[in-house]
């Protein structure tokens, strides 16, 4: 039987040098049953110092690791290494950070990957203003009240569809049944929501789609891999504006940053050169 392992870290930063200090984990087969003892929330010593920045954000203070073991000898490691084969998916809300943060204590994954946060850039809509309410409009849309029928999000984080597609009780439920606090930026409490959030997607492909049941997983993990096609710009002087929109008023200047993409090779953002080269067929 296949197994999820839906897991989250904190890290003493997020540049090259930096370790893992947390991982929170949950692991259950199809049926969300645990696998042994299914739920992991470790904390773990690091050689690096925690960057002030990433401190800010996890609260986890260094005097909180003494004595802590190293990320390579948590019961996690273990039942990670156990289970990484290709018959199990490991799940986790912007994969390729968290994934690398595991590369650099040793893993190397043979499991199927399923990134949530690509998935929802596939699943989910970002609203895009009208070309007459101006570059400022980006501003606003963080602000609106969310539409109920759960099409349009403001962003893409993971709190974003916490609060969008779970009540309280939705939470609390799920918290009891597997011991879990939940907590902002905390690694035990954002694999619970991406455990709930998982099931949000699987639901949402499976009716876009048109899937099977058997064939959702799968759609996920192709997702995972497959560029996202942007509709708006989250950055620079048209931030706000969709991409349409400045296709009309400023060809130029998307043919300009897909040359820049385009130099930069394996390190270009994949979603952007993605969309640049989709819009420009466009006349």
């Amino acid at each position: 039987m296949p197994y999820n392992i839906f897991f989250d870290t904190e890290t003493t930063g997020i540049e090259a040098e930096d370790q893992i200090i947390q991982i929170g984990a949950i692991i259950t087969d199809t049926k969300g049953e645990l696998y042994k003892k299914g739920v992991y929330n470790e904390l773990c010593s690091s050689k690096i110092p925690i960057k002030l920045q990433a401190m800010s954000t996890h609260g986890i203070r260094e005097e909180e690791l003494i004595g802590k073991p190293e990320f390579k000898k948590t019961e996690f490691w273990s039942e990670l290494n156990d289970l990484n084969d290709g018959d199990n998916y490991l799940i986790a809300h912007n994969l390729p950070f968290d994934l690398g943060m595991l590369e650099k204590h040793g893993f190397k994954n043979q499991c199927q990957i399923i990134d949530t946060l690509k998935c929802a850039m596939h699943l989910f809509d970002v609203k895009v203003p009208h070309a007459s309410a101006g570059i400022n409009q980006i501003d606003l849309i963080e602000e609106e009240i969310l539409d109920p029928n759960n099409n349009i999000v403001p962003n893409y984080k993971l709190q974003t569809f916490r609060y969008k597609l779970f009540s309280k009780n939705d939470e609390e439920k799920e918290a009891i049944k597997y011991g879990v606090e939940i907590k902002a930026h905390d690694a035990i409490g954002d694999v619970l929501i991406l455990k709930m959030f998982l099931k949000s997607l699987f639901f949402k492909a499976k009716e876009k789609y048109g899937l099977q049941n058997s064939e959702v997983m799968n759609k996920l993990v192709k997702l995972s891999s497959e560029p996202v096609k942007l509709t708006m710009f989250l950055f620079g002087k048209y931030k706000g504006m969709s991409f349409e929109d400045v296709l009309h008023s400023d060809r130029g200047y998307l043919e300009w940053l897909l040359r820049e993409q385009d130099k930069m090779g394996e390190k270009c953002d994949q979603n952007l050169r993605h969309t640049l080269l989709e819009i420009l067929k466009m006349k």
